[in-house]
């Protein structure tokens, strides 16, 4: 009996299916073999997150040298030989023009601050309100004058700077019949830090009995430098020695 020439045909096709088939098959394996060996064979870039730097905040060190400032106060600011005001000016290289005079009272320094103070200076330094609660003026009185001081300074472009005074609870010996001034002078104080705006406020109450000369804390020179040392920190000035 002879072969069915139509099951040949097809057995053959199938032949060529089947071969076909495995030719694929092997091609796609080595595709993926030679993927491989070439994959392995690159450098793999990976991504790097960026890495940003932290923002330091660097305190800015002002230069006041040949700046002009001028003081307004009493017999704390009056020491034209060492005291603060003069450490400060030697220290930063600033020229000084020094109005302070002994025994003198808030009012007095407003008339003074009117007189003098104008665009020609760039700082200005107010020390005042030992006499006036010394005096026991009512002390929102004595911040008020310090307040027109500071404006005057504003309207003519003159950065104003006022320093609190001593720390009297512990530095002053009361006398007889002045027992009140230290707690009067510290309220005063609160009231000055607490409402002065447009100027900058330096808290001086650094100096210790040790520092002072007499019960009304006039200070020694170890007084003055700390003083000194108190402005020149908090308004970030250069110094040059």
């Amino acid at each position: 009996m002879g072969s069915n020439p139509v099951i040949t045909t097809k057995r053959k096709n199938m032949k060529y299916v089947y071969k076909g088939l495995i030719l694929f098959v092997i091609i796609s394996i080595i595709g993926i073999l030679t993927s491989w060996m070439v994959w392995g064979k690159e450098d793999v870039k990976i991504p790097t997150p960026e890495i940003k730097e932290e923002e330091v905040v660097e305190d800015t060190i002002v230069d006041v040298k040949g700046k002009r400032a001028l003081f307004i106060g009493d017999s704390h600011t009056a020491n034209h030989d060492w005291g603060w005001q003069v450490i400060v000016c030697k220290k930063t290289g600033m020229v000084l023009k020094n109005t302070a005079v002994v025994g003198k009272h808030l009012p007095w320094m407003v008339s003074v601050a009117k007189q003098t103070i104008s665009p020609y200076y760039d700082y200005c330094f107010i020390y005042g309100g030992a006499n006036d609660i010394h005096g026991n003026r009512n002390p929102y009185l004595v911040v008020k004058d310090v307040q027109k001081i500071v404006e005057m300074c504003n309207m003519n472009g003159v950065e104003a700077i006022v320093l609190t005074g001593f720390n009297a609870e512990e530095c002053v010996k009361p006398i007889s019949g002045q027992e009140f001034y230290p707690k009067a002078y510290t309220r005063y104080q609160k009231i000055l830090m607490d409402s002065i705006h447009g100027a900058t406020v330096v808290d001086n109450r650094v100096v210790v009995r040790t520092d002072c000369g007499d019960w009304t804390c006039h200070m020694n020179p170890s007084g003055h430098k700390k003083v000194a040392n108190a402005v020149i920190t908090k308004m970030k000035f250069k110094t040059y020695y």
